[in-house]
């Protein structure tokens, strides 16, 4: 008997396929459980119209997933943490909540912590790569950059160096 898996079967096969199985499997186990549908006619055509549904769908959210890989790729997000006094340590760690913010402001579009690859807790300034998954299949590696102040503001003492600095030559 041809029958249409609603969901998956272990050693049978997954949801959505069309399977062949003995009769008396399909009608005393796999029915009565809506585990699975006669592979009828109409049925068959609802399969195939869910199967062209559901492809239109993905190849819809490709393209804007894609549309996003494009606009962050290579791209650099900057976060800011305070340092201890003198070192490179930060207080606390750098979360994938705050990384996944920081690239939902870049990309425009809404990045959740559980995308964000982190490897390890982030303790430290520095430049560190992470992944992040915008969808199944569809991967894009960053660079965060972890400081304590923004890219391009002096501290007074960095200042009062190049002056002594411009002063001496």
């Amino acid at each position: 008997m041809k029958i249409i898996l609603k969901s998956d079967v272990r050693d049978l096969g997954r949801a959505g396929e069309l399977v062949e199985v003995k009769e008396g499997y399909a009608r005393n186990f796999l029915l009565p459980r809506s585990l699975a549908v006669p592979a009828t006619v109409g049925n068959l055509k609802d399969y195939q119209k869910r199967i062209a549904s559901a492809k239109a769908r993905e190849e819809r959210e490709r393209a804007g997933a894609q549309e996003v890989a494009d606009r962050i790729q290579g791209k650099r997000v900057v976060i800011i943490h305070r340092a201890v006094e003198g070192g490179t340590r930060i207080h606390g760690s750098v979360t994938a909540v705050e990384i996944a913010q920081s690239i939902s402001q870049l990309a425009g579009k809404e990045i959740e912590r559980r995308d964000v690859d982190l490897r390890q807790p982030i303790r430290s300034l520095g430049e560190y790569r992470v992944n992040v998954k915008l969808m199944r299949g569809l991967t894009v590696s960053m660079q965060v950059l972890v400081t304590d102040r923004e890219p391009g503001e002096e501290t007074e003492a960095e200042v009062t160096e190049q002056a002594e600095e411009a002063v001496a030559v």
